[in-house]
């Protein structure tokens, strides 16, 4: 008993005509389904322009916390302007003195929205050693830092306050130059 047909030419042309026909009709719909499945804009929600605004870290390529250690982070936040731009709160606290007032210089305070500060707002390690700056850091406790910049015979004198949550940022400056 022969399981096997006799090679039959006229059944393998059909075989392989119709494998073809099969190929040919199969390749259009699957490139139909990728095309139909590309444009469908309910499988993958995207943030809308204005949220990506609204998010800290959406105009900058800084994606995470850049060092949770504040003696790691701060390096990075005075030497990159990305970083400062990221982990600058909105608004911004600015505390001056306005050395013109009448009797005698009185204090200034504003909330400066995050499009209106002027970057970098902390200057560089580099800038700081050009221009003969020092640095001490006092902690206000676990959560709150502050890093005073001061130019030793001169007025000079900032203070950058910066407060942990998530992240350390950047949420105060107090100018008390005159």
């Amino acid at each position: 008993m022969n399981r096997y047909k006799p090679y039959d030419a006229n059944a393998t042309a059909n075989l392989v005509q119709s494998e073809r026909l099969g190929r040919m009709t199969a390749l259009p719909l699957l490139l139909a389904m990728l095309v139909l499945t590309g444009c469908d804009k309910s499988a993958a929600p995207t943030a809308t322009p204005a949220a990506a605004a609204s998010s800290p870290t959406a105009a900058t390529s800084v994606p995470n916390c850049p060092a949770e250690a504040f003696d790691r982070f701060l390096p990075l936040f005075e030497n990159d302007v990305a970083v400062q731009k990221a982990y600058v709160t909105d608004p911004l606290q600015s505390d001056s003195v306005d050395p013109n007032a009448d009797p005698e210089p009185k204090p200034v305070s504003k909330s400066i929205p995050r499009a209106e500060v002027a970057f970098p707002v902390m200057p560089s390690q580099a800038q700081q050693t050009k221009d003969g700056l020092v640095a001490t850091q006092t902690a206000g406790g676990p959560t709150e830092i502050s890093v005073k910049l001061v130019k030793p015979d001169t007025d000079y004198q900032m203070t950058f306050f910066f407060r942990k949550d998530d992240c350390w940022h950047l949420y105060r400056v107090k100018d008390d130059s005159l």
